[in-house]
């Protein structure tokens, strides 16, 4: 077909349910040849390769590699961090952990390395196990998140992504003039956030794992921050000597067991200070299990909950709760 009338017949075949869009239209001899469903007026046959679509997902690739079985036991969810994948494989997939690695990076290009999951987070500074299946041998990454960069070895500090929003969230309530306590405060996420966010405040962030704060401070440099102080140490005797009756917001964003730290922030607080504290809770009962952990710690009639909220599911039975409260 000529070029001037190429145009009006692929509306028409369109128009019609006609053109098969299974094959490419191209060009040969100054000809254009329009692949059609069925023969039609001025149709030829000729042998062409079909449009090879590429994969939109992770199961539709693993879906010629694994069978039915396999591919009902891939765990569907996994953490992205930087440029690397942090994955579980169960054991029966063990055999097949390098296809669906390849099938990972296939789909999330900025991908270049997938590491497995060896066991639970675990030890004092909560790191866990990983071994690299595929990709670079690193497992250190530059993460990007609220228009900050935090470098971090994934194998050496406790990091979530999962609290993103959670970390936008705190720091658009964050006031001018406002002096904060970051506990348990890791590579500086909350901090890094808040201050990128609201410049004109004041954080102290502590954190018990020399390797993390050492990145923090990293952290605090490459994104040229001035307003955040970094500290190694314990908050149980750092808050007391250091920072007593301080803060005006308290973050509490301990992984685990965080409702024992609430008296120590309790001396760092200045009266009606905000303190944003997470834990993990029933499912059935979530604010109620993490308000009983709360009380359990300080007085009640010195509590004002302004919010509660749930962050993410953890397991089955458990999700991770935001209780935001302000101390009377």
């Amino acid at each position: 077909m000529e070029k001037k009338l190429a145009q009006k017949k692929i509306v028409w075949l369109k128009k019609h349910r006609l053109f098969d869009s299974k094959f490419k239209v191209f060009e040969k001899q100054s000809k254009i040849y329009i692949p059609v469903k069925e023969k039609v007026s001025g149709a030829i046959g000729i042998e062409i390769q079909p449009i090879s679509k590429k994969p939109k997902s992770i199961d539709e690739v693993l879906r010629n590699i694994l069978s039915p079985k396999e591919l009902s036991s891939v765990v569907a969810s996994f953490d992205i961090i930087g440029d690397i994948a942090i994955i579980e494989i169960p054991d029966i997939l063990i055999p097949k952990e390098k296809e669906i690695a390849n099938a990972i990076m296939q789909i999330h290009k900025n991908v270049r390395v997938v590491a497995k999951k060896q066991g639970p987070m675990e030890g004092e500074y909560r790191v866990r196990k990983l071994s690299i299946i595929l990709g670079e041998s690193r497992t250190e990454t530059m993460y990007k998140e609220n228009k900050v960069k935090m470098l971090l070895d994934i194998t050496k500090v406790y990091f979530s992504s999962r609290l993103s929003f959670e970390r936008k969230r705190i720091a658009l309530q964050v006031k001018d003039g406002e002096k904060i306590l970051a506990l348990f405060a890791g590579i500086g996420p909350f901090p890094l956030v808040i201050a990128k966010t609201k410049k004109n405040c004041e954080i102290i962030a502590i954190e018990l794992n020399p390797i993390a704060v050492e990145y923090m401070k990293k952290n605090i440099a490459l994104n040229k921050i001035k307003n955040i102080i970094a500290i190694c140490g314990d908050v149980k005797e750092i808050v007391p000597r250091e920072y007593k009756n301080y803060a005006d917001r308290i973050l509490m964003p301990l992984p685990k067991d965080a409702e024992e730290f609430l008296s120590i922030a309790y001396e760092g607080a200045k009266n009606n200070a905000i303190i944003h504290f997470y834990t993990f809770a029933d499912i059935k009962n979530p604010f109620e299990d993490a308000k009983r952990k709360i009380f359990a710690h300080l007085k009640k009639e010195n509590i004002e909950i302004i919010s509660e909220r749930i962050v993410r599911p953890f397991s089955p039975a458990r999700v991770q709760v935001a209780i935001d409260f302000r101390l009377n």
